[in-house]
């Protein structure tokens, strides 16, 4: 359950980040290119936070939880949109 949970949340945080790129593409101003550069901030972020081993804990992270704090914040923004 809770590594298909994970899945869900890498892949609707992915397709917000995603979208984000996108529609920063289609704009040919400063902000368009502070957007693309903070979706790709958050990504490498997110990989230095991704799950590691049979254990599925979080590798960047001192506690080694299942659900990091990275994670919780990036599902709550992007991905539920519900801060």
């Amino acid at each position: 359950m809770d590594e298909l949970l994970g899945r869900l949340f890498v892949e609707a945080v992915s397709r917000y980040l995603d979208g984000v790129d996108h529609a920063a593409s289609q704009r040919r101003c400063a902000a368009g290119t502070e957007l693309r550069r903070m979706a790709s901030a958050w990504r490498a972020l997110l990989v230095l936070h991704g799950e590691q081993g049979p254990s599925g804990r979080c590798s960047g992270c001192a506690a080694g939880r299942r659900l990091c704090t990275v994670w919780r914040v990036a599902n709550a923004y992007f991905a539920t949109r519900d801060p």
